[in-house]
């Protein structure tokens, strides 16, 4: 069996399209839009960590304590260099978009780079960008964007195996394949809703170019992981 599970696929549309809600009835932003869309990558993030953990490598085997050990540093490096990663695009979302931004006015007190301060603002400054900015209906829509991933996570990785034999480095690739691409088309999209203006058609169509975006790189992701079940009795 290939491809992803009826309920992650419709998980990820149901929820994908919900901002459109938001556009309509709530009076959201392009600004708003991207900053739901990057924090995804945080959730996309957790995941990924998630699966490098119960990795049992393309052999199906565990490899001992050196395997764990190794798993648990790849796990913690990931961690880092993707948190650096997504907090400093965090960063320059809020920097370029948000409410006294640089493509908005007078500078915010929170925009001054303070947040990415100390010794753990760096790869963790996300967190602060998350809970300055996320509240509300954007609120829920991101944990909303949480539940979704971790149905497909449940079904396509905890159920049907999928990914479990993989190598945890090529676990740890992914993401940024994924989150590269996805932006690039998105940041392209906000750019040019501003110069057009931000109608509710405009940002809507924005909505149905993520989701479809988004939806094509699912389908195609899990169309080239095959689901292969670890052993019973095999441990994670």
């Amino acid at each position: 069996m290939t491809g992803s599970t009826p309920w992650a696929v419709a998980a990820l549309v149901a929820i994908n399209l919900f901002p459109l809600v938001g556009v309509a009835f709530l009076g959201w932003s392009t600004y708003d839009l991207m900053l739901l869309y990057w924090f995804e990558n945080g959730v996309i993030g957790v995941y990924a960590a998630l699966k490098m953990l119960l990795t049992r490598g393309p052999d199906g085997e565990a490899g001992g304590l050196g395997g764990l050990l190794g798993k648990l540093f790849l796990t913690g490096f990931f961690a880092l260099h993707y948190g650096a990663f997504w907090s400093v695009h965090g960063f320059f979302v809020v920097t370029l978009f948000g409410p006294g931004g640089v493509l908005a006015g007078p500078a915010d007190p929170f925009l001054s780079g303070a947040v990415m301060a100390g010794p753990t603002g760096f790869f963790a400054g996300g967190l602060s960008i998350a809970a300055h900015t996320l509240s509300g209906g954007l609120l829920l829509t991101a944990a909303g964007l949480f539940v979704s991933h971790g149905i497909s996570f449940v079904g396509n990785v905890l159920q049907r195996g999928e990914d479990l034999r993989t190598a945890p480095n090529a676990l740890m690739a992914r993401p940024y394949a994924r989150v590269v691409v996805l932006h690039v088309t998105l940041v392209l999209g906000a750019f040019l809703i501003m110069a057009l203006g931000e109608t509710m058609a405009a940002l809507a169509l924005f909505v149905l170019l993520k989701t479809g975006v988004d939806l094509g790189a699912h389908l195609r992701a899990h169309r080239s992981r095959p689901a292969t079940r670890v052993p019973a009795g095999s441990g994670a």
